[in-house]
């Protein structure tokens, strides 16, 4: 009885399967996640727009002053003019310190493309650590949204945003006017 039981419910799935191609049901939302490393996802704004989001935020918060790839690691983009398209790609490739071009192999790569009213970015991480790979993916997209500023890549494994601090009003020194010479 068990055994009629579960071939009759394997049938019941096939015909559902089946059913369900013929209804539009798209089968592959019944698939578990893919966990490749390429992403893609649109993004609203020209491939120029978010180019030059994404490349301020990397140049700054990947390979600034405390930037996790600064040492190890080298910054190339390609840019076409938005008259061409716009289309971009940032790779990150491990630093090769014993030729003159200090690019070696592709570590990260992030491409830009225009796609109707939005834009297209796909990321792939070549030779990374996975951990450090999520935070950039996620560094990535929130720097193409329009968000700004670095992380603190000490917090829990991931990143946290920092906000930006406005410029200060420069001061004169005190007792100080124009040309006097303060005798």
């Amino acid at each position: 009885m068990l055994r009629a039981g579960l071939i009759c419910s394997n049938i019941g799935a096939t015909v559902c399967l089946v059913l369900g191609g013929c209804s539009g049901l798209n089968l592959s939302e019944l698939a578990p996640e893919s966990t490749g490393s390429l992403h893609e996802a649109p993004i609203v704004g020209t491939p120029t727009d978010i180019y030059a989001r994404v490349a301020r935020g990397a140049l700054a918060c990947w390979f600034g002053k405390a930037g996790p790839l600064r040492d190890a690691y080298v910054y190339h983009a390609d840019a076409e003019p938005p008259a061409k398209g716009g289309k971009a790609k940032i790779v990150i490739h491990e630093r090769n310190s014993s030729t003159e071009n200090p690019r070696g192999l592709r570590a990260f790569r992030i491409s830009i493309a225009p796609d109707g009213e939005s834009s297209k970015i796909s990321i792939e991480n070549l030779k990374l650590p996975e951990p450090l790979s999520k935070s950039m993916e996620n560094d990535v997209h929130r720097w193409a949204r329009g968000d700004i500023g670095c992380v603190d890549s000490n917090t829990n494994g991931g990143w946290v945003p920092k906000s930006p601090e406005a410029p200060k009003p420069k001061k004169k020194p005190p007792g100080k006017k124009g040309s006097e010479r303060a005798t």
